[in-house]
């Protein structure tokens, strides 16, 4: 079987792109479909002076057209796997091991906000 998931974005206030990874696992689980782990995504924006900001707003994800880049990372917390990595804009290479570091520890922190929320949700009749 397949499942088609659309998502309209009507504000875009930053990291809409790991925003909607995160809210189309979140809406597969709430559908009671089986999947292996949940998926989380966080955005970061690297500046060129070597600044990391954990998900940026629109205004600062729009900033890398003066420099540095933008990181997309989707991962499966409870297995320990990355299912997406996007990049845009230019880094050094022995700076993106930062950035996938940083965006790591964001999935994480949404993943336990996630399941909190989760299991919240699901616990509750009806």
């Amino acid at each position: 079987s397949e499942v088609l998931i659309s998502i309209q974005v009507i504000q875009d206030d930053g990291a809409t792109h790991s925003l909607a990874m995160t809210a189309a696992s979140v809406a597969l689980i709430d559908a009671k479909i089986e999947v292996r782990d949940l998926v989380v995504g966080c955005t970061i924006r690297f500046f060129d002076e070597g600044r990391i900001l954990v998900d940026p707003t629109w205004e600062e994800e729009e900033g890398q057209r003066k420099g540095g880049a933008r990181f997309h990372l989707a991962v499966m917390p409870s297995l320990s796997q990355v299912t997406a990595l996007q990049q845009s804009g230019r880094i050094e290479q022995g700076q993106v091991r930062e950035c996938v570091e940083a965006s790591w520890e964001g999935c994480l922190r949404v993943a336990m906000a996630v399941k909190k929320l989760l299991e919240e949700t699901l616990s509750q009749p009806g």
